[in-house]
């Protein structure tokens, strides 16, 4: 089986071009969730060992998601690839159902977009999560965690943003970040942006997802064992 790492012959380690797919960003995701800094020596010795580990299981991102997840109801917001009810959630065998983004706008952008937008959107719906520069184009969002990981110092449900230069670039690096990350990492990208979310089941990824409407915000994106699959929804971009 291929791992992550290599599975991209075009891009074999991600440059500063891909600012979701870098190097120090993927080796600090086993710890960024408690605020521990690596070396670089340790970030030498890190960084294979997470890549080696993620061909399979997908890199540890070290959260819980937050508890009060509607992860028993996702099938109710799902439909068969041919419009039917009760598909089985798995890869390929579902699409999201339209009436989950109801009275939202998902017309496809095509027009450059900031981090703001992300935020506007979550505040819309009764979310206040604000965006905060890591460093050049990449911006964290900070969601709740589960009481779990608050009480052991995680305090948040980490996802990253990053600025591209357009749809087709934000498309590759969100690519590039989920085979690099491994199965379990999921992610949304609408024009040029590109949001890397950490690793969880389909269904809790789901749950997030259909929770805080970003499947009606961007293209839903899922790492599987060897490819990235793209969940039909509302909200379309090609």
């Amino acid at each position: 089986m291929p791992t992550p790492a290599t599975a991209n012959p075009m891009n074999p380690m991600p440059s500063s071009s891909h600012p979701l797919a870098s190097p120090s960003q993927t080796a600090s995701n086993v710890s960024f969730h408690t605020h521990r800094s690596l070396s670089i020596a340790a970030l030498a010795v890190a960084l294979p060992l997470a890549l080696a580990s993620a061909g399979c299981s997908g890199i540890d991102a070290g959260v819980d998601y937050p508890d009060n997840l509607p992860v028993g109801e996702v099938d109710q917001h799902l439909l068969t690839p041919e419009g039917e009810a009760s598909p089985s959630v798995g890869l390929n065998r579902f699409k999201i159902k339209p009436e989950v983004c109801q009275g939202i706008e998902t017309h496809a952008m095509t027009q450059p977009l900031a981090p703001d937008d992300l935020a506007r959107f979550l505040e819309s719906i009764g979310a206040s999560v604000q965006p905060k520069k890591a460093r050049g184009n990449l911006y964290w969002f900070d969601f709740p965690a589960s009481e779990k990981s608050k009480d052991s110092g995680r305090r948040f449900v980490r996802l990253r943003l990053a600025v591209l230069d357009n749809s087709e670039a934000a498309s590759r690096d969100l690519h590039d970040a989920l085979l690099l990350h491994g199965p379990g990492w999921w992610g949304i990208r609408r024009s040029n942006l590109a949001v890397l979310a950490p690793k969880t089941d389909l269904d809790e990824a789901l749950a997030f997802a259909i929770k805080y409407k970003l499947v009606c915000w961007g293209v839903f994106t899922y790492a599987g064992n060897d490819d990235t699959y793209v969940v039909p929804g509302p909200y379309l971009q090609f």
